[in-house]
């Protein structure tokens, strides 16, 4: 059963001067889905009421959750690419330190020492492999 637009447009007057709505109320007034306010909530980002199966959000949450400005977190790189000559390839790494394939991918991740993929073959600065070998003592 579909409602006629001067319906919604009533039930949305209502809607404005409530001080406390159901999910459903804050979907319709807010033009979100049900799932987005669920989401919301999960997320942390709004706070509820439950009286048994019933979900109970504040209006002024709700407007401070969608007044606040957003921001957009860019990732900067790691470090530069200091260039193929001040650089390992990842079988030099395991060749020179006598490390498996596995092994070196894990101590990788784990510093989080940026890997270069140049062509077939990835590279790792000299600088940050000679530091995380002398460092571990291997």
């Amino acid at each position: 059963m579909t409602k006629t637009e001067a319906e919604l447009t009533g039930d949305l007057i209502k809607i404005k001067a409530m001080e406390y709505l159901n999910v459903n109320q804050a979907a319709l007034l807010y033009g979100i889905s049900r799932r987005t306010i669920y989401r919301l909530v999960n997320q942390g980002y709004l706070n509820v009421a439950k009286f048994g199966r019933r979900t109970i959000l504040r209006r002024a949450d709700l407007e401070s959750l969608f007044s606040l400005p957003i921001t957009i977190e860019i990732d900067q790189p790691v470090q530069e690419f200091e260039g193929i000559d001040s650089c390992y390839s990842i079988k030099e790494v395991q060749q020179k330190f006598n490390v498996s394939p596995a092994a070196l991918y894990n101590l990788l991740q784990q510093y989080g020492i940026a890997k270069y993929a140049i062509g077939r073959y990835t590279y790792v600065a000299k600088r940050d492999i000679n530091l995380l070998f002398n460092a571990n003592g291997l």
